[in-house]
């Protein structure tokens, strides 16, 4: 079937939307599209993809103005719509040409919350159920997904962002890091009370991180502790079409 795509397009300077028409199949991916067009239609097409297996998470491209997805492990005709798609770059970065976001923005901020393993100098066994109390956690591939659909930075652009969380919870379940409770005073640091708790970073993220849940324990035991005292700042709003 033929199917017009209108891809959001950024030269540096200005923004247009550009038509493509294509004829594509049941099982066509929007990766697949944008190869497509890139390599017989204008090679001037800019965006990210690597693994095509949805592992390396560099493919986030945003459809139809509010669908945040992998490009790689989307189909086309999932999102049709009167015989159009739209794909634009993932929201909440700087575009740095057409679907190429500027990942830093939120990859620069796990150093914030040192987003990585602290070994104790006395390492303990792993079992299968300390593995269960941060098993989801580690399957974060940074695709920046849940960055773009948080609406908590449109009120604090200090917020850490969910994948920051998501490292702090990580390794604060983990019985052989060594940095234990210093990881909530870096949360609270990072404004983790800012988020809003919508729940759009769990249900959009690819790997099905419970990224909210994961915000509410780290908020719970650290009041509980007496090292996160802040309110929740701000109110709620939707601006993704939800």
């Amino acid at each position: 079937m033929e199917v017009i795509i209108n891809v959001k397009r950024f030269d540096g300077k200005k923004v247009w939307y550009q038509e493509y028409r294509l004829d594509v199949e049941e099982r066509t991916t929007i990766v697949e599209v944008l190869m497509e067009i890139q390599s017989h239609i204008d090679p001037t097409l800019s965006f990210r993809v690597q693994c095509r297996a949805a592992i390396c998470g560099t493919c986030g491209v945003k459809i139809n103005g509010e669908h945040h997805v992998l490009a790689c492990k989307t189909k086309v005709k999932d999102y049709i719509k009167d015989g159009k798609i739209a794909v634009e770059p993932l929201s909440n970065m700087n575009v740095i040409k057409d679907l190429v976001t500027d990942h830093g923005q939120f990859l620069n901020k796990i150093k914030d919350v040192k987003g990585w393993f602290e070994p104790v100098k006395d390492f303990q066994p792993v079992y299968p159920e300390d593995l269960q109390k941060f098993g989801k956690e580690t399957d974060c591939i940074l695709c920046g997904v849940c960055h773009s659909v948080c609406p908590a930075f449109e009120m604090d652009r200090d917020f850490g962002g969910p994948i920051n969380f998501v490292k702090v919870f990580r390794f604060w379940k983990d019985k052989n890091d060594a940095l234990k409770d210093e990881r909530i005073v870096l949360a609270e640091k990072n404004h983790i009370t800012s988020c809003v708790h919508c729940k759009y970073c769990s249900f959009y993220c690819p790997k099905q991180i419970p990224v909210e849940q994961d915000i509410m324990q780290i908020e719970f035991y650290g009041k509980q502790k007496g090292i996160i005292k802040k309110e929740p700042g701000g109110g709620f709003s939707t601006p993704f079409g939800f």
